[in-house]
């Protein structure tokens, strides 16, 4: 497994800035920097996760109904009980981390691609190139992360989706965030393929007991709460995908409950 404190410092540092890929040569990449480049990416993902809700509060959301909804995509039949109000946001996060990383594991001719958008503003680059595998992948993504219903309360219509349908792009900050996303998963893409073309992205599944080699918590103080005995620790849903580059585990993160209450983990 990666050096935890390691990746921890990565994906929580606020000094890494767009010259992350500057000194990555994507036909020589190390383990250490594709973990510097998903730090980077989740920061994105945070970002546009924020601005979900912020849109959500503004529409007058049930936020905790939608949590569940979110949750429940993945985990059937769940019923999340959060430890405060603020972690429904690891709900929406392991939406968007679910739908961006779909399709991770297929390797596709995207290193010309990373050369392109490695320090470019994504949505100049589509409006330049609509052509380009980077469009396709922003489109697919965007009709598969905002749907129609959430579109159309945040902003009262359906334009937006309606423009991106007709080979189109937004201009809006709404927008802009989500592609500047979707930019850095796809570089992520091109860093693990140019690492090994064994690429795997793996879920922990509900009620299975915590394991510091293949998962970390995303709620701060949990694994040191923990630390003495993780045998009734068991994972609520998975936030972050974990990923198994070659023979190299990069750990998921986990919202983590207490074991009382939760199905017993499948054989």
């Amino acid at each position: 497994a990666v050096n935890k404190s390691l990746e921890k410092k990565l994906t929580t540092s606020g000094s890494v800035s767009i010259s992350v890929f500057d000194s990555i040569r994507i036909s020589n990449p190390s383990l250490s920097q594709f973990v510097q480049v998903l730090g980077f990416t989740l920061r994105s993902v945070r970002s546009f996760v924020k601005l979900i809700v912020k849109e959500m509060e503004s529409a007058s959301w049930d936020l905790d109904a939608a949590a569940s909804a979110a949750v429940s995509i993945y985990v059937k039949n769940a019923s999340t009980v959060f430890s405060r109000p603020s972690h429904r946001c690891f709900a929406f996060e392991s939406f968007v981390c679910g739908k961006m990383l779909e399709g991770f594991e297929s390797p596709n001719n995207d290193n010309f691609e990373f050369e392109n958008l490695r320090s470019v503003d994504p949505v100049r680059y589509l409006t330049r190139n609509p052509g380009s595998s980077f469009a396709k992948f922003v489109v697919h993504k965007y009709l598969s992360v905002v749907h129609a219903k959430m579109e159309c309360s945040f902003f009262g219509n359906l334009n937006q989706r309606k423009l991106v349908n007709s080979g189109g792009f937004p201009d809006s900050g709404f927008f802009a965030t989500f592609c500047e996303m979707a930019r850095r998963i796809l570089l992520l893409h091109c860093v693990a393929f140019s690492l090994s073309e064994n690429v795997t992205v793996f879920q922990l599944r509900r009620g299975c007991r915590f394991s510091q080699v293949y998962m970390e918590s995303v709620k701060s103080g949990d694994e040191s709460q923990f630390a003495g005995d993780n045998s009734d620790i068991r994972v609520g849903f998975t936030v972050v995908p974990g990923f198994k580059i070659g023979e190299s585990v990069i750990q998921s993160q986990v919202y983590l409950s207490p074991g009382n209450g939760y199905p017993p983990p499948s054989s």
